[in-house]
């Protein structure tokens, strides 16, 4: 009987280490486009702020900033927004997805199921953005919402997956490893969320440009909408600026989420 046992036990867990071997393999493996490692910063901006980050042209071009843009809702820009976005396509930025409708991927899912999310929230963003000359291959879960299953599923679609991170209270940033892209072949991936409203301050992220410089890692970085309002989900172009220049301090490249790995 004890010999029973232990032939089930030692299955068992061989099983999990297999599955457990599937899963490192398949998001944590080197990928076959990845970059030989480079102190990088990567900055996106989430929604559908395009006049505000369009205003922001010539401060990107002052500092070679190259920024990935997360866009939502694509079916609702205007003609004018959308030649906007060509505008800063064509100068070395990214256009890329955030959903059809910016719903929250754990709670969809759980209500509808992960095949009406992909229907209804995947497939129409990529349509969308590709009707108006855009190729999106990278994708920000809005609220930063995801799980492996989705994770899974969503690199069917996409290169690269971004979710969130914030500041944590007791650790400074340059000890949040999520936020660090080692090239190593990951496909999800966070960003530091920077916005006024994050608590992020520019020493916070000199300390992780440091990291970044000292041990040949990409920091990933990102906001929403660009002006002087001070409110939640907003960051100053005074403070953009000083973020160009501590990058430039530090000799980061700025490269775009895709920028990343292909």
């Amino acid at each position: 009987m004890k010999a029973k046992y232990l032939l089930l036990f030692l299955l068992t867990v061989v099983v999990l280490a297999a599955a457990w071997v599937g899963y490192t393999k398949y998001f944590n493996s080197a990928y076959k486009y990845a970059k030989p490692a480079q102190a990088a910063f990567v900055i996106s901006f989430d929604d559908q702020y395009v006049a505000e980050w369009y205003a922001q042209r010539a401060l990107f071009a002052k500092y070679n900033v190259e920024a990935t843009f997360f866009i939502t809702n694509p079916d609702s820009l205007t003609s004018d927004e959308v030649e906007m976005l060509k505008a800063l396509e064509r100068d070395g930025h990214e256009i890329a997805s955030h959903g059809a409708k910016h719903v929250n991927a754990l709670n969809y899912t759980e209500e509808h199921g992960l095949e009406a999310y992909i229907q209804n929230e995947i497939i129409p963003s990529v349509k969308s953005l590709q009707k108006l000359g855009f190729t999106p291959v990278t994708f920000a879960y809005p609220y930063g919402a995801n799980s492996r299953t989705i994770d899974h599923e969503l690199l069917k679609y996409f290169y690269l997956l971004r979710g969130d991170s914030w500041k944590v209270k007791g650790k400074t940033v340059d000890e949040l490893d999520k936020i660090f892209y080692r090239y190593d072949g990951r496909r999800v991936i966070n960003g530091l969320g920077i916005d006024h409203g994050s608590g992020v301050t520019l020493e916070d992220i000199e300390q992780a440009f440091k990291r970044a410089a000292e041990h040949k890692q990409a920091i990933k970085l990102y906001a929403h909408a660009i002006n002087n309002s001070k409110a939640t989900y907003s960051i100053s172009p005074e403070m953009l600026e000083k973020i160009f220049k501590a990058a430039q301090k530090y000799q980061l490249t700025s490269v775009t989420f895709k920028g990343l790995i292909l």
